[in-house]
């Protein structure tokens, strides 16, 4: 049986961009000429080494779900409201190529394979996209790509898994979270603690009404009716959709790389992960 993959690409092409960050804050600092991999090419990289591991079918959906602005903005003017200023102090990082970088990829790729990219750039984010997509196959299996840990609590449902980029296994980061053991716990510590990089931070002088916003802004397990229809609108008129690889960006070895998604001898099972986890766990228990 088919099953359906969706990418949260924020979740994964930030990272990559901090991370060229570092290494070229490491190259200015030893004064070397070493090669610096672009963010765009690593976050291609990273969703194809994913993509291999997960093992892909060629009836299966893979959906790119990419960020829009955000409905809860007009509910809570503050939301995220922080995020400029906090690009500002990342001097190394010209945000407007990365972007410009990030949306010529998704074009080429939206042309040269059959992924489909989902998106409302007026009302969702990436989550919201995410989380829709779980609920809207819900008689397929559903994996969600990420590497950010509000994506969690879709474990919640029967029919996701979570394949997060930041953990390792067999030496490269990317396998199954076996480890979320109380999805609606995320969703009730959201709420009490807040959450400072979404800039929800509670105040002792919140009121149930303040309380109540904050569970509603951070609960992806119940979206309001209208992002909600909105979203699954799109996702019941993907467009039937044909590889054309040629028209795949020019990195290096980009067909090859792309291929490989179908091959089998890279695949790690859920299974696999649940029992890694359970070693590292014993290990550690030991001291």
């Amino acid at each position: 049986m088919s099953k359906v993959i969706c990418v949260d690409t924020s979740g994964i092409f930030f990272p990559c961009v901090f991370v060229e960050e570092r290494l070229l804050q490491d190259k200015l600092d030893k004064k070397t000429d070493q090669f610096i991999m672009p963010a765009h090419v690593m976050y291609y990289n990273t969703i194809l080494s994913c993509l291999k591991k997960i093992g892909v079918e060629k009836d299966d959906v893979i959906i790119m779900a990419t960020e829009g602005h955000s409905w809860r903005k007009d509910y809570l003017a503050s939301y995220k409201a922080q995020r400029a200023d906090d690009r500002e102090k990342h001097k190394l990082i010209n945000w407007d190529k990365q972007f410009g970088l990030l949306n010529k990829l998704h074009n080429q790729l939206n042309e040269s394979t059959n992924w489909h990219f989902v998106r409302d750039w007026n009302l969702a984010e990436a989550d919201d996209v995410c989380a829709v997509t779980v609920r809207y196959f819900k008689d397929k299996e559903v994996v969600v790509v990420t590497g950010d840990k509000d994506l969690y609590q879709l474990d919640y449902y029967d029919n996701c898994k979570i394949f997060t980029v930041n953990k390792k296994i067999k030496g490269t980061k990317g396998c199954y979270e076996t480890t979320i053991t109380n999805p609606l716990k995320i969703i009730a510590d959201k709420t009490r603690l807040g959450d400072r990089s979404d800039n929800l931070i509670p105040l002792s002088t919140d009121t149930d009404e303040d309380r109540e916003l904050r569970y509603m802004l951070v609960n992806l397990l119940e979206l309001p009716d209208y992002v909600e229809n909105t979203i699954k609108e799109k996702l019941s008129n993907l467009p039937k959709k044909k590889l054309n690889l040629d028209l795949l960006p020019s990195f290096k070895n980009a067909k090859e790389k792309f291929l490989k998604i179908y091959e089998k001898d890279s695949i790690i099972t859920y299974e696999q992960c649940e029992k890694l986890m359970e070693k590292r766990k014993a290990r550690k228990k030991k001291g």
